[in-house]
């Protein structure tokens, strides 16, 4: 399945909202971020759990003695705030969708490496810094 990359933003932007202590349900994250599928938001909370991006708790119930998952989103880890920080900005995030041809072919890592990319040199540029002053942490 391919990643719905504008869904995948919009899951680390909503999970960075959970108040300490608390944790929502895939389901109920669906519900705040509506315009996805419901097989957009399970793919990349999977996905963003597994590369240790947010931290899901599984908790396992028992109905008429079947088995069912309930995952519980608990937060973003600190991989999943610095990469949210690379992505977060709304003028960044639109610009390279509109410059970057086959912007929804690519995957997720890789639009957040050129978003660090260019955060990167700008701010190098806004520092009067030289443009290799920072190296460039891919995939954080």
């Amino acid at each position: 399945m391919r990643i719905n990359n504008d869904c995948a933003r919009d899951i680390l932007l909503e999970v960075e909202k959970i108040p300490f202590g608390e944790s929502v349900s895939v389901e109920k994250l669906k519900e705040k971020i509506e315009k996805y599928t419901i097989e957009d938001v399970i793919s990349i909370v999977t996905l963003f759990n597994r590369e240790h991006y947010l931290t899901v708790l599984d908790k396992v119930s028992y109905d008429d003695n079947d088995v069912f998952r309930d995952n519980k989103i608990k937060g973003l880890t600190e991989r999943g705030y610095k990469t949210l920080d690379i992505i977060r900005d709304e003028e960044l995030w639109n610009d390279m969708k509109n410059k970057i041809s086959n912007f929804d072919d690519l995957s997720i890592y890789t639009i957040i490496d050129i978003a660090n990319r260019i955060t990167t040199s700008k701010y190098n540029s806004f520092f009067n810094l030289p443009v290799d002053f920072t190296s460039i942490n891919p995939r954080w």
